[in-house]
């Protein structure tokens, strides 16, 4: 049986998230419950409406290829990608054709390997990315189809990879990367259920004697209308294992733009591929070739610290992979994480920061709305790991503290811990009278564990800790129970 090797190329669309449009000073924001709000001439695409450039989303696009180390050219032009669609009122589209705005670049990121766990370091290369005006939306209810032309003219970048993407979860790391990196640059706020990030797919199999002489494929199909993150690695498993199916039965899979129905977790046939011809490029007459000399570059010093770089800082203070990514993809949840161990040197006082941060303070502050610096204070969340760390506390402990400091911040960790009986209990005798009292109200559970089902004994350790009020040790209570049982 032939083995087929998936060539994948993604288009990923960011709305930059200006104040205005991209050619026209309409408000560039979201408005679902209010649709045609934010519209005038040019963006209805009105008879002898111009366009004026918004240079916002110029620098915007720059400090994007600026973090991937792209070449920023010293002039960028506009051309009309010309297409009929009910969403595009002109019947084109202002885009950039062969000289966009930023060329080539790459993005490193980590991919996990299910079956072991462990992290691969990889990259994607851009082919490029340019500028566009984003169409408007389309709304179907009951037969009828709605435009809001909202979104119409909302400044688009289009970022365009070479093919070397090989599988699902390798695209779905990629753009994961790519959200958070262009979230960090405060370019866009990248939010999928806004389509504020949507994605195209571009895919074809290589057989054999192609993977012999890296020839590509004489066909490719193009999947739209991909909307998150998991549904980008739906959609091109699926599509691998379709034109796997035809290409076994002898068929050349069709070059077709396909849409992707997540309801259903298929694609369907929507038209024949376009290619660039069909779109009849031409420059756009009524803007001028843009002179990037003449816009203020960032230089990479300025950018913000970088995903990739946080996370490298942080698996070299031995954190995982999952704790690190959990801490960087909030802004303020990794500067929170920096300020509070800024001077600690201890590595295991570090690392147990780290878990309460990325565990139960990222969940309390999901729970009351607020953000975690006003639920905890460093010099708190310190105090607790370091009492955590010697046992002082249990987790129990360490969960109750944390609601109470979430009620009153500024509040004394010690005066906590000391009124609320936070303090764990170590002492032997006390534990010894707990346990005497469980197993004497427990007989029958004890008889089963000295009958061989030893898995009871969880249930005994947690009845130790409904005695104690959550205050004892755990470890001591199963060395207790287990040299109590076993005499």
């Amino acid at each position: 049986m032939a083995s087929y090797k998936p060539i994948i190329g993604l288009e990923i669309h960011v709305q930059l998230n200006t104040k205005t449009k991209l050619f026209c000073s309409c408000y560039n924001e979201y408005s679902p419950d209010e649709p045609n709000k934010n519209i005038c001439p040019f963006c209805t695409g009105q008879p002898g409406a111009l366009p004026v450039l918004n240079k916002e989303a110029v620098k915007k696009a720059i400090i994007f290829g600026t973090a991937l180390g792209s070449n920023i050219p010293e002039k960028t032009r506009w051309d009309r990608k010309n297409y009929f669609y009910p969403d595009l009122p002109t019947g084109y589209q202002i885009s950039q054709y062969d000289n966009p705005i930023v060329e080539g670049g790459k993005l490193s990121f980590y991919i996990e390997d299910k079956t072991n766990g462990n992290f691969e370091s990889t990259e994607v290369v851009l082919t490029r990315a340019h500028l566009e005006a984003d169409a408007a939306k389309l709304l179907h209810a009951n037969s009828k189809t709605f435009v809001d032309f909202n979104r119409s003219g909302a400044p688009l970048i289009e970022i365009v990879t070479e093919p070397m993407i090989r599988s699902g979860s390798q695209a779905m790391a990629f753009v994961s990367e790519l959200q958070l990196l262009v979230r960090r640059l405060g370019i866009s706020d990248a939010d999928m259920d806004k389509g504020q990030m949507r994605f195209d797919c571009n895919l074809s199999l290589q057989n054999d004697e192609q993977q012999k002489t890296d020839s590509l494929p004489s066909y490719r199909t193009e999947t739209k209308n991909i909307n998150s993150i998991r549904s980008l690695g739906r959609a091109i498993e699926y599509e691998i294992k379709r034109q796997t199916e035809l290409l076994e039965k002898g068929e050349r899979p069709v070059q077709e733009t396909r849409g992707w129905k997540d309801d259903l977790n298929k694609s369907t046939s929507q038209r024949s591929k376009e290619e660039a011809m069909d779109y009849r490029y031409f420059p756009e007459p009524d803007l001028r070739i843009l002179e990037i000399s003449s816009i203020d570059k960032p230089l990479f010093s300025n950018l913000p610290e970088l995903p990739a770089t946080q996370r490298s800082r942080y698996l070299k203070l031995g954190l995982s992979h999952q704790i690190a990514n959990t801490l960087i993809a909030q802004v303020e949840v990794g500067s929170f994480f920096d300020h509070t161990t800024d001077q600690l040197s201890d590595s295991k006082t570090i690392k147990t920061i780290a878990n309460i941060i990325s565990g139960p303070l990222i969940a309390l502050s999901a729970k009351t709305e607020k953000k975690i610096d006003a639920i905890a204070t460093s010099e708190n969340l310190i105090i607790l790991a370091s009492l955590f760390e010697q046992g002082k506390i249990n987790n129990q402990g360490l969960l109750a503290a944390l609601e109470i400091l979430s009620t009153s911040i500024n509040s004394n960790m010690f005066d906590i811990l000391e009124t609320h009986q936070l303090i764990q209990v170590s002492d032997d005798n006390a534990l010894q009278k707990i346990v005497d009292a469980v197993i004497l109200s427990n007989k029958s559970v004890v008889v089963e564990y000295q009958l061989g089902k030893t898995q009871v004994i969880g249930f005994l350790i947690g009845q130790c800790m409904k005695e104690s009020k959550g205050a004892g040790n755990p470890k001591k209570f199963t060395d207790i129970l287990l040299a109590n049982l076993t005499k």
